[in-house]
């Protein structure tokens, strides 16, 4: 049920991405869950069929399924890879994205993404440093 739940989350996320192209991207998608909507609206509501399908064992590779349709197209729309993030810790080119759970983390605050190698609990968010410098700059103004 958590690698279920962990492909809920990522579906979420990529479906910001997908609401957001001027590509017919997410037409595709709904055209693929099918009369299940709510799929990219919450990670935590699950139907009566998405209970079944989890019982019977086929929940999991419907969900791998969209999942992979959905970050092909991500990673190979222009658009939407204008949408990814920079680790500010390392300054890589690598373009990264909130859904890539595997390898990235993500700020609770200021949402900003970063590489799991890059950025420990304990360093402060380099984005929300800057947020608050600038804030505290524009409150002496």
């Amino acid at each position: 049920m958590a690698q279920v739940h962990k492909l809920r989350q990522k579906l979420r996320f990529l479906g910001e991405y997908l609401l957001t192209c001027r590509s017919n991207a997410w037409k595709k998608l709904q055209a693929r869950m099918g009369p299940r909507p709510y799929l990219l609206e919450s990670s935590q509501l699950y139907s009566i069929k998405d209970l079944q399908q989890i019982a019977e064992g086929n929940y999991h590779m419907y969900l791998i399924a969209l999942v992979q349709h959905a970050s092909n197209h991500v990673f190979q729309c222009d658009l939407c890879t204008q949408r990814g993030f920079i680790c500010q810790t390392c300054h890589s080119n690598e373009i990264i994205f909130p859904f890539q759970f595997d390898s990235t983390t993500r700020c609770k605050d200021c949402k900003a993404v970063f590489h799991l190698h890059c950025k420990s609990s304990s360093d402060p968010c380099p984005r929300c440093l800057r947020i608050r410098k600038y804030q505290e700059r524009d409150m002496r103004d």
